[in-house]
């Protein structure tokens, strides 16, 4: 059996929390833009043999363990209306980790990820938990300056990945980072 979690995506609306769950899991970008009403479910193995040796906390022992067993994973995109997020809020619980994602291109939902991280720690406790900014293959309309998103990041002490699902750019490096920490603090 398999190491098993779950982990929330989480952010406002049109962020491109489940473009880039389709991404990473399917390798596709959807055409267009269907909002996720309550939550979306997808499961996938995580294979992380390739990266395995960079887990700190682990020993040598379930090191070989998570190599040959693997990290099954369920991520639930969660809607992201803040006004009928309490429909949804059970599906915060027993989460291990979470993908907080926010829009390069759109500054207010950067300064709602204060918002969604309250909503993560009230429900789900102190779970390891990245931050990322999504949509860098539209960086010339870029509103959000690096200086202020490395302030927001340092305030929470969280890593930070820039992503695009379009492109596919550092996307698989920002779920496996996630994958890294979840069995980091299981140990």
């Amino acid at each position: 059996m398999s190491f098993r979690g779950k982990v929330v995506l989480l952010g406002d609306p049109a962020v491109g929390k489940t473009s880039l769950l389709n991404r990473y899991i399917d390798d596709k970008f959807p055409d267009e833009y269907l909002p996720t009403v309550g939550a979306n479910f997808l499961v996938t193995e995580v294979d992380l043999t390739s990266i395995i040796d960079k887990l700190e906390k682990l020993d040598n022992e379930l090191k070989e363990k998570v190599k040959n067993k693997g990290l099954k994973i369920y991520f639930w995109d969660i809607g992201g209306q803040p006004d009928k997020l309490f429909a949804n809020e059970y599906y915060f619980l027993d989460a291990v980790g979470a993908i907080v994602v926010f829009n390069l291109v759109d500054e207010e939902s950067l300064k709602n990820l204060e918002f969604w991280i309250s909503k993560l720690r009230e429900l789900s406790g102190e779970v390891p938990f990245i931050i990322v900014g999504n949509k860098i293959d539209l960086s010339e309309g870029r509103k959000i300056s690096e200086t202020l998103i490395r302030k927001k990041v340092e305030e929470y002490g969280v890593e930070y990945h820039e992503t695009s699902a379009k492109t596919n750019e550092n996307v698989k490096k920002a779920f496996e980072s996630l994958s890294i920490k979840i069995l980091n603090n299981m140990a």
